[in-house]
């Protein structure tokens, strides 16, 4: 047993730092490629910003390990469930990196764990996954692009007059703090919920079979150790989806830059602070960058580049919930 709780932490620690990989050069592609930040500092402040926003806020872990799946049942069939959502994900997470296309790593766990969990019995509370997935994995980019459309369209009228130089500094000087920003939220959406499964696997030990496990708190160092795999695979990111957001998919000036990053923040403030629902940075700042393209004068939005990224937002859950279910029927059929 204490083998496969091993098992579980290790997979949770990959899947952490794919997570930072894959997804943390996204909150400082945009101060990149508008010159407010050079890369190396940029990945520098998104690796400190990611680790602190990595030990803060719990809202979010507890819904997506206390009221989505319900975990019951012997230690054994809950830490194969944790141990399938986390390998499912991280494949999922990867495969799409591959690609160059963007995904949430939130609605990767969440197939992982829908998928798993089914094909193993456990409990699926639909009204809960509709109300803290669902729609805001649906409402989410809409509202992004909303708001940075209404940003952009406000600032191009109200600032048209201002010279470009000084405006484009200014707009820099703004997008580097929104960078620190942008990377403090994303630790604080990404690697709770980790983190509190992590928790699952370590109650399950020590609790009575079938009995339904809650999770109340976090120990500090599966927080410490979260984070750091968080921010390590953030300090190894690669470029491939930030070159697919930012450079072929817009083009971006630093104004729009700005912007997109600035209606982001808010949005993903919005959810982990006031909301407590999981949402996905990759897809609400995709939609905050499309935005800018679209308010006042036209932007350079290439459809061969966004489409498929709207194909993989919405595939994400049911595709990583499918592969979890393929893995879990081989090791079931294995085991019996």
């Amino acid at each position: 047993m204490e083998l496969l709780l091993v098992g579980v932490i290790v997979a949770a620690v990959i899947f952490a730092g794919s997570n930072g990989f894959h997804d943390a050069a996204l909150t400082i592609g945009n101060a990149v490629v508008g010159r407010a930040l050079k890369p190396g500092w940029a990945l520098s402040l998104a690796v400190v910003f990611n680790f602190i926003g990595a030990l803060l806020g719990e809202g979010i872990a507890f819904v997506v390990a206390n009221q989505i799946v319900i975990f019951t049942g012997s230690a054994e069939l809950i830490l194969t469930c944790l141990l399938i959502a986390f390998a499912a994900a991280t494949i999922w997470s990867l495969f799409t990196y591959f690609l160059a296309l963007p995904v949430s790593s939130t609605h990767c766990l969440i197939g992982g764990l829908l998928g798993a969990g089914l094909v193993f019995g456990l409990s699926v509370n639909i009204d809960e996954a509709m109300n803290s997935v669902v729609w805001p994995l649906l409402l989410s980019p809409i509202l992004g692009f909303i708001l940075s459309w209404a940003l952009t369209l406000l600032l191009s009228k109200s600032l048209a007059s201002a010279p470009p130089k000084p405006l484009f500094r200014g707009a820099r000087m703004v997008d580097s703090v929104l960078t620190a920003s942008l990377s403090l939220v994303h630790g604080v959406q990404d690697a709770q919920k980790v983190a509190a499964l992590v928790m699952v696997g370590v109650l399950a030990v020590e609790a009575t079979p079938n009995d339904g496990l809650s999770i109340v708190d976090i120990s500090w160092p599966v927080r410490i150790l979260i984070a750091a795999a968080l921010a390590l695979g953030t300090g190894l990111s690669g470029w491939r989806v930030v070159r697919t957001l930012s450079v072929r998919m817009v083009k971006l000036d630093p104004l729009k830059s700005a912007v997109a990053d600035g209606a982001a923040s808010i949005l993903m403030y919005t959810a982990a602070l006031i909301m407590r629902v999981p949402v996905s940075l990759t897809f609400v700042l995709g939609s905050a960058i499309l935005g800018t393209q679209y308010s006042g004068r036209r932007g350079h939005a290439r459809a061969r580049y966004f489409l498929p990224m709207f194909g993989v937002w919405l595939l994400t859950i049911p595709a990583a919930a499918l592969l979890a279910s393929v893995i879990g029927g081989v090791v079931k059929f294995a085991t019996t």
